[in-house]
Formats: C-alpha cells, sequence, structure tokens
C-alpha cells in the first residue's frame, strides 16, 4: 500500500475504505472485533496512521507468541 502524499487519488487504481465501510464489510462476512481489539481501536484512533499501524502489529505479535 502507497502512502498518501496529499495529491489527488485515481480512484482507477485504488480505493481506501474508511472505519465506517469497513465495519459494514465486516459485518457482511460475519467478522467481529473482540473486547481486546475493540479496545484497541478506541486507544489508538487518536494517533498518526504509522504509530497505529505499529500498534496493531504489535498487537498481532503478541497473539502469535500466545497461540
Amino acid at each position: 500500500m502507497k502512502a498518501h502524499t496529499g495529491s489527488k487519488v485515481n480512484t482507477k487504481q485504488c480505493y481506501v475504505v474508511g472505519s465506517r465501510e469497513f465495519a459494514a464489510i465486516s459485518a457482511i462476512e460475519g467478522l467481529a472485533l473482540h473486547a481486546e481489539g475493540i479496545e484497541r481501536r478506541e486507544r489508538t484512533c487518536s494517533l498518526s496512521p504509522a504509530k497505529r499501524r505499529a500498534a496493531t502489529i504489535y498487537a498481532f505479535q503478541q497473539l502469535r507468541k500466545r497461540g
């Protein structure tokens, strides 16, 4: 995924899905966040995209260690 540079996005090449749209798609697919995921989403919503991504990666690394 390419970083957004502030220039116009060519809609023929990519489409960015927002959180409401993603939630709707997830509901149709039968996917739901567990309590930890919901808490992490609320905790990281004010972070920059890079920091939010890092927090998500860290959380998945911790889950893999437990599994």
